[in-house]
Order: structure tokens, then sequence, then C-alpha cells
């Protein structure tokens, strides 16, 4: 689960980072694969890094359980693990920052203020993966691909008339697997959302949410609500 450092709130570990020296990584690179020793934890200064575990069948490619985008710290299992649980794959060409476990263990407690939005980040996460549960009695591919560009706009959106700006080019695939769903599903979706003008594309390839109302509608929320229902 990324947590999103904010210098202001976070001190003592925006301190550990300018200590650190940022490693360049081109996309498609791995960072660290399951079961490897979890000796730092990272944070993504540029671009964003896909967490992955392996296919769910012999040959078949990786697949993304998560993204960790500029200004989050991932890797966090070196805190209490001795092993990663995930792979980290560089999403598109990216800047990481190594930081010492013990530093960042020590920011967490003594620091009450970074402790309480890691604790509301991993609650806020564990909350939308139990919402994102497929299945004859679950949410279904439009539902679930819904919350997660809602969940994209929060964390890397950008202010854009009544829109939102997605600052980070996310494949159809990179979506799909986060949303459970099939490739195809999701191309289709999008299309169908991008002809009714519930997103537009950007010069940059990105996607903006025109209507971010409609989206918490698709999701099952109330339009009128800031935040999802808990």
């Amino acid at each position: 689960m990324p947590f999103r450092l904010n210098p202001p709130r976070d001190r003592k570990l925006f301190r550990l980072v300018k200590k650190s020296d940022g490693v360049r990584l081109v996309k498609g690179r791995a960072l660290y694969a399951p079961g490897d020793d979890a000796r730092e934890v990272y944070l993504v200064r540029g671009g964003f890094m896909r967490l992955v575990l392996p296919g769910m069948e012999p040959g078949l490619p990786e697949r993304t359980v998560g993204v960790a985008l500029p200004w989050e710290i991932f890797g966090d299992e070196a805190l209490t693990e001795g092993l990663r649980r995930y792979g980290a794959i560089a999403g598109s060409t990216c800047i990481v920052h190594p930081l010492p476990k013990g530093g960042v263990l020590h920011g967490l407690k003594t620091a009450k203020s970074s402790l309480d939005a890691y604790l509301e980040g991993m609650e806020r996460e564990l909350h939308r993966l139990r919402h994102a549960q497929g299945g004859s009695h679950g949410p279904s591919a439009a539902q679930r691909l819904a919350e997660v560009l809602l969940d994209m706009g929060e964390r890397c959106g950008e202010p854009e008339g009544r829109g939102i700006h997605l600052s980070q080019k996310l494949t159809h695939q990179v979506l799909a697997d986060l949303a459970g769903a099939h490739r195809a599903t999701v191309t289709t979706l999008l299309n169908d959302w991008l002809y009714d003008g519930v997103l537009a594309t950007t010069l940059d390839g990105c996607l903006s949410l025109q209507r971010p109302r409609d989206l918490l509608a698709l999701a099952g929320y109330h339009p009128s609500a800031e935040k999802p229902a808990q």
C-alpha cells in the first residue's frame, strides 16, 4: 500500500529523501522481485512504479496489483518482514529514492501525524480491495474500473476546470489488472466513456476525468458525496 509523503506534515521522512540519491529507472526495469531481501523502503520522485505478482499460471505475464505514484512510498514490507511480497517494475521512466528502513520506522514512530496518515491509508486501501472483489455478488467491471480511475484522480490528479487530469499514463492492461477485469473489457469501457464525454484524452496521452460525478455514480457512490461512502 503506497503511502503519500507530505513534506510539511512528514518532515522527518522528508529529511531522509533529501539525504538520498535518486536512482533513474527506464520503463520495464525491475527494482526487485518477490522473495528478494527487503532491505530498503523507496519513494517515487517522478514517474510511477508497478507493484507486481507472477502470472496466475506458468508462462503468463506478471500482473499489476498496485502502483506507486509520485511522492508515494512503497516497499514498506521492509519495516516488518525480511522478504519482498511483491515485485517492483518501472511503469514509466522514473526516479526512486532508497530510504533506510530504520529511519523510516523511526520517522513513523516518533511523528504521530505521519503514523496516523499511514494507518489511514492502509484502512482506505483495505476498503478499496474489499469493494473491488468481483463475482456474481460483487461490483461489475464498470464499477471497479470507475473506482480505479477515481483513486488515480485523487492520488495523481490535477484540477482542470470541472474535471481532473491524470498526470500519469497508465496502459489499458495496468488499469485492467487494478480493476480485476480483462483488458478487452477495459478498452471497451474506456472507449464508451470517451465517446460519452465522461473521459477525454490529453495531448500527453493521459486520461482526463471530465465528469467525476458520473464516475462516482458508476462506481456505486452517491454523486453528491465528496468521498466514497464507507
